[in-house]
């Protein structure tokens, strides 16, 4: 282990024409932060975990179920087909049709995500857009970058 104990302060450059940082630069930092603890950004982290969350989970139990099944309900433990062996039409069983429908799910998945949940994203991103264009905009009048 490196021995720390006789080091002393680090020095630090103390403007930007030294490799340090500037006014501006600090002042993005501080409008990010404010941004990043305000309720409309909270408010979109919020939302976006109740999406993604119940939707994660409901996916992976839904992909899972289909080895689950199969394993358990494949085949009887006399050799006879089990349940998700049953034939709905010659050699299609229910079992196949079960892995058929995990891309549909993904589908239908796919499109609630953009019909009810994207819409409301973008209204809350947008807002939060705004809000760092219009610091941008009141930098650029100031004269910063």
């Amino acid at each position: 282990m490196a021995d720390t104990a006789n080091r002393g302060p680090v020095s630090r450059p103390k403007n930007a024409s030294e490799g340090g940082v500037d006014n501006t630069t600090l002042e993005k930092e501080r409008v990010y932060e404010e941004i990043e603890g305000g309720p409309e950004f909270k408010a979109l982290q919020k939302a976006k975990l109740n999406f993604i969350v119940p939707a994660t989970i409901f996916f992976l139990l839904y992909y899972f179920a289909l080895p689950v099944l199969v394993g358990f309900f494949g085949v009887n433990s006399d050799g006879t087909p089990g349940f998700m062996d049953t034939r709905v039409f010659p050699g299609v069983s229910i079992a196949y049709l079960f892995a058929l429908s995990q891309f549909i799910m993904a589908w239908i998945l796919a499109f609630i995500y953009l019909l009810s949940f994207a819409p409301k994203m973008d209204k809350m991103v947008n807002r939060l857009t705004e809000m760092v264009t219009n610091f941008n905009t009141r930098q650029a009048e100031k004269g910063g970058r």
